[in-house]
């Protein structure tokens, strides 16, 4: 049986055209439909971690004394070795033994992972000081790069003035004078405090 609109819609090209922009919509309903899955499944993520314990909140600093440049240079002065301090501020404020503890204690750049030539020794000593700088508002932690040991770590200057090594890869405290010289040498190191 002959069909009139299937011939003239053949004829104009409008039988095509709707064909065509029939087949476009239904891709974007497919679409659509990925993109609602892909919406969902991100929800329920989310939904996830909301269930993780936040983490808690930094650790209140009870005592701090700002101190100058010159003091922390003593400070290093003091340990007898040829320290090549490169100054980053001119007022520094430190926290005692017992607070600072505790920013070691709550800090977690110990648990990241070590990855050689991308996130290794000196990358650990960066991250500590920056989270002591913008968490505490203290800039008593110098970054070492301790050529002769082939190692990064930190520095920390106390507010009496003790001058403490810390291994930020472990949370490792060491006093300077019973220092182990393979790993911290601190002979001519550069020191950024």
């Amino acid at each position: 049986m002959f069909n009139c609109q299937d011939f003239l819609g053949n004829l104009s090209g409008y039988k095509q055209r709707y064909e065509a922009m029939l087949s476009s919509l239904e891709a974007c309903v497919g679409d659509r439909l990925d993109c609602l899955k892909k919406k969902h499944k991100l929800e329920q993520e989310n939904e996830q971690l909301k269930l993780l314990v936040p983490r808690p909140a930094p650790p209140e600093i009870t005592y701090v004394v700002e101190k100058d440049s010159a003091w922390v240079q003593q400070c290093l002065d003091k340990m007898g070795l040829d320290i090549i301090r490169l100054p980053l501020d001119a007022k520094y404020k430190l926290t005692n033994r017992s607070n600072f503890l505790n920013v070691i204690a709550y800090d977690w750049i110990d648990s990241k992972k070590y990855v050689a030539e991308v996130f290794d020794c000196e990358n650990f000593a960066i991250a500590f000081k920056s989270h002591c700088d913008e968490y505490f508002g203290l800039n008593q932690v110098g970054i070492v790069i301790d050529y002769e040991s082939g190692h990064g770590y930190n520095l920390v200057v106390l507010s009496d003035g003790t001058v403490w090594v810390l291994e930020p890869q472990s949370d490792g405290l060491v006093v300077w004078n019973s220092r182990v010289t393979v790993f911290y040498a601190l002979e001519g190191a550069y020191v950024l405090l």
